[in-house]
């Protein structure tokens, strides 16, 4: 056996995917323009003004923030010229920036105006060009929790029937600590240190075949969508966290998106070694239950009828990525924000904090209550799309 054994890795989206890295698009440092998010730099913008535009510009910062987004939004043409382009946006996002750049959404007690921020969280990126990124620790983390399941299911069945529910919360936190550090092994001796996984790189363009067989080359964009949350069983009362809110976020179906190598050192172990069958078999084990789960949710309730039907068909024996696993050649994953608790938690057992109404105690279950979901308007109700899912495939 070899001392090492690489591979490189092929990265699909099946669904939007935002992985978050503590940034926003800031109204002072973006413009959306004929549905084009254009990101600039305030400073390279000012060289492009005349004197008077300048001067026009310092009499607005002294009057606040909402002045000096509304000068940048009259300047957007400029911007767009000297900005790069960052994102794509549809015309219901166009319109929901439109109506509130540099105005007030309310007006606070006391007569102190609230501005529509208009903040825009980012998804990882390169800082040099500025392309998304798809992060090595995203990917490792999530093969993490499907290996740390596989083993649980061997070594810690569950049992949580006839039992109370303060003893659940406990034996989950004594289980976590369980399982990271017998089934695993410490921080120096943890299994998954044998495995590296690259930051995976964004191919922005590909050359497809068209219906008349022709080649072109194909551009991908991240695209702006809101973020919307919805109950798996609706009642009269609306998801919590239905704030109108902006996201970037690389779109579903884009076809080996990312590229991304990875290595397991073949050491000695006193239990066992892993290696990329293994990986392929514990993930496709761990994310195809929850992918199966959540897509009985969103037909249930025909929030995402499209999308289950396409993802379904992917997966199946004759799809792409159908073929794909049953060759042991690629496996199903769930990262970034919104991937769900059920997809980051082992059943071990799982207990999920309820959030409930302002000065009401949180309740714990099994099941988280709602979904969050990309839509294309806020107040969208089907042809929804979850967050989060790709499909990971090994070169040959």
């Amino acid at each position: 056996m070899s001392f090492l054994e690489t591979f490189d890795l092929s990265i699909t989206t099946l669904s939007p995917v935002h992985v978050g890295c503590g940034e926003d698009y800031e109204p002072t440092n973006y413009v959306i323009n004929n549905q084009c998010l254009y990101e600039f730099d305030p400073v390279a913008l000012m060289r492009q003004l005349s004197q008077t535009e300048r001067d026009e510009f310092s009499r607005k910062v002294e009057q606040g923030l909402r002045e000096i987004q509304s000068f940048f939004y009259r300047h957007k043409d400029k911007i767009a010229e000297i900005g790069r382009y960052g994102a794509d946006v549809n015309t219901i996002a166009q319109a929901f920036y439109d109506n509130r750049v540099g105005r007030v959404v309310q007006r606070e007690q006391g007569g102190q105006n609230v501005l529509n921020k208009l903040e825009i969280a980012r998804t990882a990126f390169n800082p040099l060009s500025g392309l998304p990124i798809l992060p090595g620790s995203s990917v490792k983390g999530a093969i993490r929790t499907a290996l740390l399941e596989a083993l649980r299911a061997n070594d810690y069945p569950i049992t949580t029937r006839g039992r109370q529910e303060r003893d659940i919360k406990r034996d989950a936190i004594q289980m976590n600590k369980k399982l990271n550090e017998e089934t695993l092994g410490g921080f120096s001796t943890d299994l998954l240190r044998l495995l590296k996984i690259s930051d995976a790189i964004f191919r922005p363009k590909i050359k497809v075949k068209d219906k008349e067989g022709n080649i072109r080359e194909q551009v991908r964009r991240p695209r702006i969508c809101f973020q919307v949350n919805r109950k798996k069983h609706p009642n009269q009362f609306q998801a919590g966290g239905n704030i109108n809110t902006l996201l970037e976020c690389l779109p579903g179906n884009l076809i080996n998106v990312f590229a991304a190598s990875g290595v397991i050192e073949n050491k000695e172990t006193p239990d066992r070694q892993i290696d990329f069958a293994w990986i392929a078999k514990a993930c496709n084990d761990f994310y195809l239950e929850r992918l199966q789960a959540e897509c009985k949710v969103l037909r249930a309730q025909r929030y995402a009828l499209p999308w289950v039907e396409s993802v379904e068909n992917r997966l199946s024996e004759n799809g792409a990525q159908g073929k794909a696993i049953a060759a042991g050649q690629g496996f199903l994953l769930r990262v970034g924000r919104h991937s769900g608790a059920e997809s980051v938690t082992v059943d071990a057992p799982r207990t999920i904090k309820i959030m409930k109404g302002r000065g009401q105690n949180p309740d714990w279950s099994q099941e988280a209550t709602t979904l969050w979901l990309a839509a294309e308007s806020k107040d969208q109700t089907e042809g929804l799309q979850p967050f989060g899912w790709i499909f990971v495939q090994r070169k040959e």
